[in-house]
């Protein structure tokens, strides 16, 4: 019978959440997450490449940086607790603008991430806790509608792994979502053949598919048959498999924590498929350093002793 460990093994975080934390911060977030054997964190983008600004002393031309050396900073802080530090490259508010179905864009953002990936390679690669790379850009049926248009995500995709893929020999992740909402573009069953045509020979290692529960684009209800689906994918494309499981709701208020109860839900439907479960986020959602999220993380500590 197939087992895998039901707890999160690491977490996103975003850069406005982090972005001017010193090195004792980043040590305290490393320890909390170490409590609840999460031994991987990963900083969803290190630049926006819309307003030409990075996390970290970036050189290149027409390009500002934060005063904090981001990155530098969370390597340092993470030898304390030997957590790895995924890196994600750049992200682009006009992928959700529509610009996804104009090639010449699709052709620009990867010459970008590939100037991007050398660049954060070049300075932070080497060290021993450089734990791999994360491409930003999301895909769903929405950005993949018509097979032209998955042709130029596959070549997106393709151009900017394949470069990583041979400066580094770091895995690299990407974290698409199925929203039921726009079934009608592509329907559950169909999702194995959409992923496995944008995604086919680009690469790419570990496919994080975002349950999109939090998100409210899917119900419990649909989540065994999408997680299927996305494991024959996987198994096709042979690239491993992994949840991105949603621990927030999204509410009027904005964003909020999820209850533990519908995070277990979520565990348990999507272990049948997967090798892995990244949260997104403990750090967001289940912090212990926040003072108004300490209850949720010991709900989660509680879940974690029992299931380690």
């Amino acid at each position: 019978m197939r087992r895998i460990n039901k707890t999160f093994s690491s977490s996103f975080i975003q850069p406005w959440f982090m972005e001017n934390w010193d090195y004792n911060r980043w040590a305290e977030e490393f320890a909390m997450l170490k409590v609840i054997g999460i031994d991987e964190i990963i900083i969803q983008n290190t630049v926006d490449t819309y307003n030409k600004y990075a996390i970290y002393p970036t050189q290149i031309e027409g390009y500002s940086c934060s005063v904090t050396d981001v990155i530098c900073t969370a390597l340092r802080a993470a030898e304390c607790t030997a957590t790895k530090v995924r890196i994600g490259l750049g992200v682009n508010s006009g992928w959700w603008t529509g610009n996804t179905f104009i090639k010449s864009w699709l052709e620009a953002e990867a010459s970008i991430n590939k100037t991007i990936a050398g660049e954060i390679n070049q300075l932070y690669g080497s060290h021993p806790l450089f734990g791999g790379w994360y491409i930003p850009y999301e895909f769903s049926q929405t950005t993949a509608v018509t097979k032209k248009q998955k042709a130029n995500l596959n070549n997106f995709y393709r151009n900017i792994a394949l470069y990583i893929r041979f400066i580094s020999k770091d895995d690299i992740m990407v974290a698409p979502f199925y929203n039921v909402k726009y079934s009608f573009l592509c329907s559950i069953s169909r999702w194995e053949e959409m992923l496995t045509e944008v995604l086919h020979e680009t690469g790419i290692d570990i496919l994080a598919l975002q349950d999109s529960i939090g998100a409210g684009f899917n119900t419990m209800d649909e989540l065994d048959k999408i997680f299927l689906y996305t494991k024959k994918a996987a198994d096709c494309l042979k690239i491993k498999l992994y949840a991105d499981t949603e621990t927030f709701t999204a509410a009027k208020s904005g964003f909020i924590p999820a209850e533990q109860s519908r995070i277990e839900q979520q565990i348990s439907v999507e272990s049948k498929y997967v090798d892995k479960f990244t949260a997104f986020s403990i750090d967001h959602y289940q912090n212990r350093n926040t003072s108004s999220q300490i209850d949720n993380y010991y709900r989660y500590y509680n879940y974690y002793k029992n299931n380690k």
